[in-house]
């Protein structure tokens, strides 16, 4: 399966519920909807920075990653954020081998 990392930022009414107390919430949710799309949440953390919230999500496919995205911003939990597939050793090792076959 592939992994990516997904950063996004928290909405003011999700950091309301974080404020209240409800901080597992965050996390579960995440993990419950990944497994509706086949997927899981491997990591996931609250951050200060540019993002609020960075997971490591391992999903079958693309279009898997991006409809849980989807899914997980329509809830009004989180807006803007940045989806970045990670490629493991091995598979760094193909690209690099696939891209030297070229000359």
């Amino acid at each position: 399966m592939a992994q990516y990392l997904w950063q996004s930022s928290l909405t003011s009414s999700a950091w309301k519920n974080q404020v209240a107390g409800d901080i597992t919430a965050l996390f579960d949710a995440g993990d419950d909807d990944a497994k509706h799309f086949g997927g899981k949440v491997l990591h996931s953390w609250v951050a200060f920075g540019e993002y609020d919230f960075i997971a490591v999500v391992e999903m079958p496919d693309n279009e898997s990653m991006a409809a849980f995205v989807l899914a997980m911003t329509a809830k009004g939990h989180y807006s803007a954020g940045k989806t970045t597939i990670l490629l493991s050793s091995d598979e760094t090792k193909a690209a690099t081998q696939r891209a030297a076959s070229l000359g």
